[in-house]
């Protein structure tokens, strides 16, 4: 029985180690890329890959929009994680 709750107390203190509390929900900020190519059907999901593909997984790139910009350019505005913690305007 003693065995069981050292080992138990053991494991939670091991666990609340690894896990970071502190860091919270993250803050988005809005952020606007020029890239080559024409905004499709699907542009706003093409610029989410662009942000991914530039910017690595931690950005999470939400809500894009795609603006044409030229017969072969496009602007893409995203939402992703803020480097400096300032959050985005609500409903961005």
């Amino acid at each position: 029985m003693k065995k069981s709750v050292i080992l138990t107390v053991f494991a939670l203190v091991l666990i609340s180690g690894l896990v970071d509390l502190s860091k919270g929900d993250p803050y988005f900020c809005r952020k606007e890329k020029t890239y080559d190519g024409a905004c499709s059907k699907d542009g706003s999901y093409q610029c989410a890959l662009k942000f991914l593909n530039d910017l690595g997984a931690r950005a999470m790139p939400q809500k894009c929009i795609c603006t044409p910009k030229g017969t072969s350019r496009q602007l893409c505005n995203c939402l992703v994680v803020c480097q400096d913690n300032v959050p985005a305007k609500p409903n961005a």
